[in-house]
């Protein structure tokens, strides 16, 4: 369980990301609600049944991120139009995925994390793959 949580921890400070871009950009349509994690892809791969606990929620600018119904983490965030996607994360991405990148509590020193929702699919890229750093994290709307 410690390795879980552990892991669920580092995703979470991947996700804590950078902007220079001063331009605001609206929420993805459907990003606001509760979305429980079902898989990170990184080093190591894992996945999470229905009911683990780990939930992300985003309500109007704010965001919560909760560990078996503990707050671990919440704040405001912003999401602004970002093509760099390919280059930051050193992956081979299809035009038009992953426009949308997330800034969480203002911080404009971290990490690029970008999203992706399909269907009821969460999905957060952040880090270069290539050198061992990327993460990918998948949530399913709860």
């Amino acid at each position: 369980m410690k390795r879980l949580s552990l892991l669920f921890f580092a995703a979470i400070l991947l996700i804590n990301t950078s902007c220079k871009k001063e331009n605001k950009d609206s929420s993805p349509a459907g990003l606001e609600g509760v979305w429980e994690l079902r898989s990170i892809t990184a080093m190591l791969s894992s996945t999470y049944p229905p009911g683990n606990g780990h939930i992300i929620s985003f309500t109007n600018n704010k965001y919560e991120i909760r560990d078996n119904g503990q707050i671990t983490r919440s704040g405001e965030f912003q999401i602004i139009e970002d093509l760099t996607a390919a280059e930051s994360t050193c992956l081979n991405i299809a035009p038009g995925k992953y426009t949308s990148r997330i800034i969480y509590d203002n911080n404009i020193s971290g990490t690029k994390a970008f999203l992706e929702i399909s269907g009821n699919i969460l999905t957060i890229v952040s880090g270069c793959f290539a050198i061992d750093a990327g993460s990918s994290s998948a949530y399913e709307r709860h």
